[in-house]
């Protein structure tokens, strides 16, 4: 959609939501932090990373099948992960997602990290329990318990459910890596985000390529493309939000302070 594309911001600035809109507003982030919503914003939530959650619960963190549990300890986690399958976890989940919906008065909402950590997370005794129960191989039952934590959220949301995936399109992956069907959330989720992060985009052939590959793994279904905006010299940030806006139906920056800058990216895309 390279003409009229949607055009809105993730920020953590209030007058921001007053001159973009979509505008998501993270009130609860990976490290356990939380923020009041901004009237006017759309209150984004990570549901199942936490560090602070982790850390007076550690009995509630991912375990991936050699008994590591997915924390910051490990060299390839940024944040620690919360098994999803363990109740007291997709109620607290919920939770975060009720009060942010009530304290912002929104009718949307943006659904962050709600994933498995990785391959061959989580082997913990609550998702083996349950995939057994179940009567589903594991591989199934993770697609399984994350379609219906989005089916739980559902009725939450009045208007729109974005939802976030990791920036992987190929056949599979997110369904082996993460536990997310895209065709199972579908029912669900109204417009999916892809953050696709860089902090310069001196090249975008990798962009497009992204781009394109989610076009195609979506099916015609809406998605926005998310891009980093904080530092990158304008140039090269309206360059990269015109490439994107050739494939998804909507473009966001991320961070950007310069409300004048944002002007110019969205004046880019035809908003």
């Amino acid at each position: 959609m390279g003409s009229g594309c949607t055009f809105g911001v993730v920020t953590r600035f209030p007058e921001h939501v007053r001159a973009f809109a979509p505008a998501f507003w993270e009130v609860k982030d990976v490290g356990g932090a939380r923020r009041d919503p901004v009237p006017g914003s759309i209150p984004m939530v990570s549901c199942f990373a936490d560090n602070r959650t982790a850390k007076a619960h550690p009995d509630w963190v991912q375990v991936g099948p050699g008994g590591e549990r997915a924390t910051r300890d490990q060299p390839y986690f940024d944040w620690d992960c919360l098994c999803p399958s363990r109740p007291e976890v997709e109620e607290l989940a919920l939770g975060w997602v009720r009060e942010a919906l009530e304290q912002s008065g929104s009718r949307s909402f943006r659904l962050d990290d709600v994933t498995f950590a990785r391959e061959g997370y989580c082997r913990c005794p609550a998702c083996e329990e349950a995939a057994s129960r179940k009567g589903l191989d594991w591989e199934t039952y993770r697609l399984h318990r994350l379609e219906e934590f989005v089916r739980r959220c559902r009725p939450l949301v009045a208007d729109t459910l974005y939802f976030t995936l990791y920036p992987d399109p190929y056949p599979g992956h997110l369904e082996r890596r993460f536990g997310i069907d895209v065709d199972r959330l579908k029912k669900w989720v109204d417009v999916f985000v892809v953050p696709i992060y860089d902090l310069a985009y001196s090249t975008t052939y990798w962009l497009e390529v992204l781009a394109q590959g989610f076009r195609d793994r979506l099916g015609g279904h809406p998605w926005f493309l998310e891009l980093y905006g904080l530092g990158v010299e304008l140039e090269r940030l309206v360059k990269a939000a015109r490439v994107g806006a050739a494939y998804a139906d909507g473009i966001l920056v991320a961070y950007e302070r310069d409300e004048e800058r944002l002007r110019r990216v969205a004046e880019a895309v035809g908003r």
